[in-house]
């Protein structure tokens, strides 16, 4: 039979059950434009960061950095005596703040230049419209960004920019507004490289040495002809975009995963619903095996239904993907959670590159192997369908009943995944974790025909007049006879109620541990840091009168200090974020065990190690060097600088950050290191003065320039990281949303599809003397027990992927432990409306089809 008859079959057939077709369609849809969209906004946004990286790095082939921290100016003389090099740039960074057109301060970066040499390596940062020459080399004149000049309300001729010095002080520093520069991303200012050292207080230092070699020469011959200067280091200039999509990998490839969850939920609501097709379609399926269609043709109209269907919702998707991405960059960040708008800004556009139309190539082939893959069961049914049986109505039960060790047998199968260790490429991503969690939920759709049955068996408990009852009869018949059919019903919702189950317990249990560890991690009442930034974004010291003038105010019943920082691990090539501070351990949000006696707010350290500090480290430090409690460790506070050995005495959960840190006692550092700058503070007020009345007090013991410090309730910084976290799971709710309407528009409609189907049974029931009413109470009955069944094995399985989220995928992940907790209350809602979804729409269609006229669809067997 040609292509063209099998379309002209299937076309009608779609037509003929455009309802229930209509919903398998829309499922497809909404599953490859949610999974497009959100690969759109990540990819794009990467894109972007990474274009905002290239203008600000430059384009050269070496970078020369300092061992031992900043380079000094001779270094760069000694450098630009060396042969075969066309430029060498010198290059200063920082931070400084600038007040905006709303009277608000806001930071922005800093990057001196010899514009002379850095134009050629990066032409972004300089204007395009220059007047004289003269006025690039003019310390006293500034080049702002797009995103800067918005900041100040459009083109302005002068500007004041504040920064730190390094030494608790501050400078401010008027200059000319100069030409734009083109450069993209946050905020940026450019300036000759002499008013940049002055700004920033550090006169002779320079931060790194761009070098680009003459025409024809070689890195490594280059580098092996010459020898560089004494505490310098060379590389190449460091991609900034495939270092922050390492860093993201983790949280793209699960939102990945979990965008993906509508389309894999609606494949079942595909399965479900062209099941039912082939079921009401049998006896016509089998006249056109008697009129001389062969097996083969048969199951191949089925899958060009499913074919069409793929091709319908996969185009449809793709284009409701861009619509989507292009509000969602609006709505809800382009970054969708990860930290991009350092770099990106916002607005950055959804042009379609190459690779963005390669990529909804792949997905929209995905939504059509998913519809093919979804009709593969029934177009092999049909195909070992007995033709002349099907027309005497006999074998009608065409699938086959999956074995009964299939269910149980994924089911351990997915435990046994659950507990493989990420593959060594890629160890912040839980593959198997996840193909886990897919044995589970095959596992658990497998299982929904013996637990369908071993709830009949509960019936035998009822009283004996209500269990011998003709109803309760029925019921148990049919159910025994469609266990299968209850199954593929089943199992859109099941899948779509057990991961909305498990989001909701994994996100549950997130929010009770942050919540506990922001008690555990801001223990005071009130909280003191200055507002503006050293070169890293780390917080500038505070001034060093500051804290003398609070203890002797009397406002503060305890003060503690905390000095953030960085170290550097003889381990790591990386700095980390070093934490010093005044605590107590048994207050800390550890992971035991610990290691070494608790002698007080100071730990002893190991014995036989009486120089060795003891440290606290985060959980992703941890995983990244395989530390473990007791380990010892060598710190450095520069990459070249004297060793201190130091010893894990312990780990400590941190939600703040996916990156290395430690913590210990700011009296051990401060022995150590001998900095004495303090970049917080932590104060316990004293009694009687509540925090409204106090951060006014506080501000006034700073009178000269109260701006540089920045003061927060304890109430205010809990508030705010719970927003925070609000706002970075908004996303997973509305693709968990979006699934569970899936799952629940999918048992709607097998449920009222499967009530209508059954007309001429109604018909039979009423001819044999039941009234409506019976048949109603009949289908009550079939539904309570159908959507029971299918609420309760989604809850038992949703907790179980729960597990898997929590104790799995999070901490290989994200390299976050947390304690599970469970929200009853909303998990009863979530089970009670699928329960009644279920119930209302079996109900909504019985009453349809259980009318007066029922009783002439008998006559169709006369």
């Amino acid at each position: 039979m040609s292509w063209a008859w099998l379309t002209q079959l299937s076309w009608p057939a779609l037509r003929h059950q455009a309802g229930r077709q209509l919903l398998a369609l829309l499922s497809i849809t909404l599953g490859v434009a949610l999974a497009f969209a959100v690969h759109l906004l990540n990819s794009s946004a990467l894109n972007e960061f990474s274009k905002a990286a290239a203008s600000l790095n430059g384009a050269p082939d070496l970078v020369l950095r300092g061992t031992q921290g900043p380079l000094s100016e001779s270094s760069y003389a000694a450098v630009a005596k060396l042969p075969g090099l066309s430029l060498v740039a010198p290059v200063l960074e920082g931070q400084a703040q600038a007040v905006g057109a709303d009277g608000k301060r806001f930071n922005l970066r800093v990057i001196g230049l010899d514009v002379l040499q850095s134009g050629p390596l990066g032409p972004e940062l300089m204007p395009s419209e220059l007047k004289s020459i003269s006025s690039l080399l003019d310390p006293a004149t500034v080049f702002l960004n797009p995103a800067a000049i918005a900041r100040l309300g459009g083109k302005a001729e002068r500007l004041s920019l504040r920064a730190a010095q390094g030494t608790g002080a501050a400078h401010s520093q008027d200059f000319a507004v100069g030409p734009a520069i083109a450069a993209t991303g946050s905020a940026l200012a450019v300036l000759d490289i002499s008013g940049a050292q002055l700004l920033l207080g550090r006169l002779g230092e320079l931060d790194r040495i761009d070098l680009r070699l003459e025409a024809g020469q070689n890195v490594s011959t280059w580098l092996a002809n010459n020898a560089l200067p004494q505490g310098l280091t060379a590389a190449p200039p460091p991609d900034e975009g495939a270092r922050l999509s390492a860093m993201t990998r983790a949280y793209r490839v699960n939102l990945g995963v979990l965008s993906l969850m509508a389309l894999f939920t609606g494949s079942f609501l595909v399965f479900a619903v062209m099941s039912l097709s082939v079921a009401q379609r049998q006896p016509q399926l089998a006249l056109l095996g008697v009129l001389g269609m062969t097996a083969k043709e048969r199951a191949a109209l089925i899958m060009a239904e499913g074919l069409a269907l793929g091709l319908l919702g996969s185009a449809a998707g793709l284009l409701l993907g861009y619509a989507l991405a292009s509000v969602g960059q609006q709505v809800l960040g382009a970054g969708l959670g990860f930290a991009v708008g350092k770099a990106g800004g916002k607005g950055f556009g959804l042009a379609l590159s190459a690779a963005q139309i390669g990529a909804a190539a792949i997905f929209g082939v995905i939504g059509v192997l998913i519809s093919l893959a979804a009709c593969a069961l029934p177009a092999w049914s049909v195909r070992r369908m007995p033709v002349a049986l099907v027309l005497r109505g006999l074998g009608n039960e065409l699938e086959p009943a999956p074995p009964s060790w299939l269910g149980p047998g994924l089911l351990l199968a997915g435990l046994v995944l659950a507990f493989v260790p990420p593959l060594p490429a890629w160890p912040d991503v839980p593959l198997a974790a996840y193909a886990a969690m897919f044995l589970l939920l095959l596992g658990g759709i497998a299982c929904v025909p013996a637990l369908l049955r071993l709830t009949l068996g509960l019936l035998s408990v009822l009283p004996k007049a209500m269990s011998g009852s003709a109803l309760l009869a029925l019921v148990r018949e049919r159910a025994r006879d469609q266990a299968g059919e209850a199954s593929r019903s089943l199992a859109g919702v099941l899948v779509a109620l057990s991961l909305s189950v498990a989001m909701l317990v994994m996100v549950g249990s997130f929010r009770d541990s942050l919540t506990q560890w922001l008690d555990q991690m801001l223990p005071a009442d009130f909280y003191v840091r200055s507002s503006l930034r050293m070169q890293a974004g780390q917080g500038a010291a505070l001034p060093p009168d500051y804290a003398p003038a609070l203890c002797a105010s009397g406002l503060a019943k305890t003060v503690t200090g905390q000095r953030s920082s960085s170290v550097w691990l003889d381990e790591h090539a990386e700095a980390i974020d070093l934490m010093a501070r005044e605590f107590k351990v048994d207050q800390l949000p550890l992971v035991r065990p610990l290691v070494g006696p608790l002698a007080g707010p100071i730990v002893e350290p190991l014995a036989g190690a009486s120089t060795a500090l003891p440290v606290y480290i985060n959980e992703h430090l941890r995983d990244q060097l395989q530390l473990r409690p007791g380990q010892s460790l060598t710190l450095r506070l520069t990459p070249g600088g004297a060793r201190q050995e130091a010893y894990v005495r312990g780990v400590w959960r941190d939600y703040a950050r996916q990156s290395g840190a430690l913590m210990l006692q700011l009296s051990d550092y401060q022995r150590w290191s001998g900095d004495m700058q303090l970049t917080e503070l932590y104060i316990w007020l004293k009694p009687g003065l509540a925090s409204a009345e106090a951060g006014p007090q506080l501000k006034a013991l700073q009178p000269n320039n109260p701006d540089d410090l920045e003061f927060a309730a304890v109430g205010e910084l809990k508030a705010m990281s719970l927003s925070i976290f609000e706002r970075s799971f908004a996303v997973t709710h509305w693709l968990q949303a979006v699934a569970l309407g899936i799952g629940l528009f999918g048992i709607a409609a097998s449920q009222s599809a499967q009530v209508l189907a059954r007309r001429r049974e109604f018909g039979l029931l009423r001819h044999l003397g039941l009234t409506r009413a019976d048949v109603l109470r009949l289908l009550a009955i079939e539904a309570a027990l159908l959507s029971g069944v299918g609420a309760l094995a989604g809850l038992g399985l949703g907790l179980a992927l729960s597990g898997v989220l929590v104790w799995v995928v999070n901490p290989q992940s994200f390299h976050w432990s947390m304690d599970m907790s469970l929200p009853w209350p909303r998990l009863l809602a979530l089970l009670g409306a699928v329960f009644l979804a279920g119930l209302s729409a079996s109900m909504l269609a019985a009453w349809r089809a259980t009318g007066d006229a029922v009783v002439q669809a008998v006559k169709e067997d006369w």
